[in-house]
Parts: structure tokens; C-alpha cells; sequence
């Protein structure tokens, strides 16, 4: 029997070099529409989601999802990978399938979002795959991809037509869920420490109950803690289900105390 869990929210980030169609994938997938090839985005924008039903594990989860689509600059990339990619559940890495200049950049992009958000799940996209001869992938192009990502699968998609879209991103979605389970799982068998900076984050939380905490507000009450080092701790507390994080904006957040992050604080006040 499928057993059916309460909601999930999740971060995804989507990264590519300029004009690989980050956008219309996601307008195509998000809301069904084409828009056309308009050119390089600016900045980064957030396309929401919400109510997806994603099998995985024997479950279905019902997830809201925040995509975060950013320009294919390389300058912005570095200059704000910690703000844009800290906390994303899982990302897709986009190319044209036409150009091969950007799936040779393909690496580069995987390796930036996870030198910030470490070994999440991604998977590939190869968009305008109805320009393609053929609708496949040259086989230069095929041999040096497997020489790179052995172990990864592409999706030969196209935002135009729709081909690929749906089952490539679902694809991520349920290999993000699937990530999350087994990390719950692990932890459930696991003895959660956490250390007097956990300790606080936790103590304003609850006095924030049920609003929940903004990270403005942390940064301020919690002196002596540089801004990486406070971060890291969230994302522990979150990985041990202790808190949760709500996105208001693709560097803000709130942070909300679990049932079983008050039931760590209750057993830490009687030691």
C-alpha cells in the first residue's frame, strides 16, 4: 500500500549557460505555455508550484516547489552561489543540445551549486531537442558526456514542443524525495547532538512559535557568529529535522522549530 505524507517544500535551482531555455522549460513545465526564445534572462527570478503529488519510496508526497531560475552568467554564478544555492533540495543542469560549447560547460555548473549545497541529487536536461537532426545528441558530444557523467542519465527535452520536460523534471523531483527519506530514515537511527549555537537557533525559534523566525533576525540576535558558520548550523538543525525552513525570497527564509526539535530542547533543559 502507497502511504500518502503531509507536504514538503523544496528548493530547486536550474543553471545553464545564457539562452539553453532555462526559462521556457520552466514556463513550459510550471504553466504549460511557450513562450519563445527571447533572448539571455536578467537576474534570477522564482516561478512557484504548488501541490505536486511525487511518488517515491512506497509514499506519495504532496511537495510545493520553489524554482530559482538564474541568468547563465558566469560573474553572477560566482559572485552569489552561496546566496542562490544554499539550501536547494536539487537542481537541473541545462544545456543546448545544439551548442555544444554549453554542455562542455555543463561540469562547471554542477560543480559550483555543489560546492554550496554538497552532494544533492540534479539531473540533466538537454533542451531543443526538436532542432536537433534527429531529435539525439551528436555522437562527439554523446562520447565526451558519458567520459564526464558516467553515472548520469540525460533527458533530450524541448521546451517548443514539450517533449521530455514533464519526465525529466519529475524525474529530479522524485530523486530529491527519495534523498530526503533515506536521510530521515538514517537520522531516526542516529543520536542528534547539537551544540550551544543549535541550542539558541532553537530557543528563539520556539519563542517564535508557530511565525516562525526570519534569518535577518538570527543574524542579529546570535552575535559572535559569522554568517557561514550560522548557516551551516540551520542547515544541520534542518537535516535533523529539528526545523524547518520556509523560502520567502531567494535569499530570505524563515526558520520554524519542529514537535521534534521541542522535544530536544525539553530533554536538553532537565541535563
Amino acid at each position: 500500500m502507497i502511504e500518502k505524507t503531509s507536504k514538503t517544500k523544496l528548493k530547486i535551482c536550474i543553471v545553464g549557460e545564457k539562452s539553453v531555455g532555462k526559462t521556457s522549460l520552466l514556463e513550459r513545465y510550471v504553466f504549460g505555455t511557450f513562450g519563445g526564445d527571447s533572448g539571455a534572462s536578467s537576474g534570477t527570478k522564482m516561478s512557484l508550484m504548488s501541490s505536486r503529488n511525487v511518488e517515491a519510496g512506497g509514499k506519495v508526497v504532496d511537495v510545493d516547489v520553489a524554482f530559482f531560475d538564474l541568468m547563465g552568467a558566469t560573474a553572477v554564478r560566482d559572485s552569489f552561489k552561496e546566496v542562490l544555492f544554499w539550501g536547494a533540495h536539487g537542481f537541473l543542469a541545462v544545456a543546448d543540445m545544439t551548442r555544444s560549447e554549453t554542455i562542455r560547460a555543463l561540469p562547471a555548473w554542477v560543480k559550483v551549486v555543489r560546492s554550496i549545497a554538497g552532494e544533492i541529487p540534479f539531473q540533466v536536461l538537454l533542451n531543443k531537442a526538436d532542432l536537433a537532426p534527429g531529435g539525439e545528441m551528436n555522437s562527439e558530444d554523446n562520447g565526451w558526456f558519458n567520459s564526464r557523467f558516467p553515472k548520469t542519465r540525460y533527458h533530450l527535452v524541448s521546451a517548443k514542443s514539450s517533449v521530455g520536460v514533464e519526465d525529466g523534471i519529475d524525474a529530479l523531483l522524485k530523486a530529491v524525495i527519495e534523498s530526503i527519506l533515506a536521510k530521515a530514515a538514517e537520522k531516526n537511527e542516529t543520536p542528534v547532538r547539537v551544540g550551544e549555537i543549535s541550542r539558541k537557533i532553537l530557543s528563539f525559534a520556539k519563542r517564535r512559535s508557530p511565525i516562525g523566525v526570519p534569518k535577518k533576525d538570527l543574524l542579529m540576535v546570535i552575535k559572535n557568529v559569522d554568517h557561514d558558520s550560522l548557516m551551516a548550523e540551520i542547515e544541520e538543525l534542518r537535516k535533523n529535522g529539528l526545523v524547518t525552513i520556509e523560502l520567502t525570497g531567494p535569499a530570505s527564509f524563515l526558520v520554524k522549530i519542529t514537535e521534534k526539535g521541542e522535544k530536544h530542547l525539553e530533554l536538553a533543559a532537565k541535563h
